[in-house]
């Protein structure tokens, strides 16, 4: 019974609340003429409402991902897709690394070479309290995706208190 919203509704939602990341994931379709034509109205739209700082993307497809970044150059852009490694990322000229928690269990060693190339460094969908943990306090994730948000903000909080407590 819940609606969901249209990619246009979405981002004018952004314009409520200046201070709020929108991050769109432009999904896969079946043609790169497809793909192109998706590209085009997401990124018409934010330009329309005037939200090109307050948007991030993330892609699955390479494809997507440049040619996004070649009509929005300075917009930011992560792939998803887990196969490039970070410095094939950063060659693309996108911004970061948005990998499935199970890559940086497979490359150990990408979060911190991606920091090291300025990109940024994403972990999704990390739902299980122990992965929680051990994303949440590696230096080089930038960001986690999580079905579990409440967990992970006490898990947060906990850490905070830890660090006061060793600060002091």
């Amino acid at each position: 019974g819940e609606l969901i919203p249209t990619v246009a509704q979405y981002l004018r939602e952004a314009t409520k609340y200046p201070q709020l990341k929108m991050i769109p994931e432009i999904k896969t379709h079946k043609s790169n003429e497809r793909n192109a034509q998706v590209v085009e109205n997401v990124i018409r739209l934010v330009r329309e409402l005037g939200i090109q700082e307050q948007v991030e993307y993330i892609a699955f497809s390479q494809f997507i991902c440049e040619y996004l970044h070649q009509l929005e150059p300075q917009a930011k852009l992560a792939y998803s897709n887990g196969d490039p490694t970070p410095k094939e990322i950063k060659d693309m000229g996108l911004s970061g690394i948005d990998y499935r928690y199970s890559v940086y269990d497979k490359y150990p060693t990408w979060a911190q070479e991606a920091k090291a190339l300025g990109l940024e460094v994403n972990v999704w969908t990390v739902n299980n309290e122990q992965e929680l943990i051990k994303f949440s306090t590696n230096p080089y994730i930038d960001l986690i995706t999580t079905d579990e948000p409440l967990t992970l903000k006490q898990i947060l909080k906990k850490g905070k208190k830890k660090r006061k407590h060793k600060n002091n």
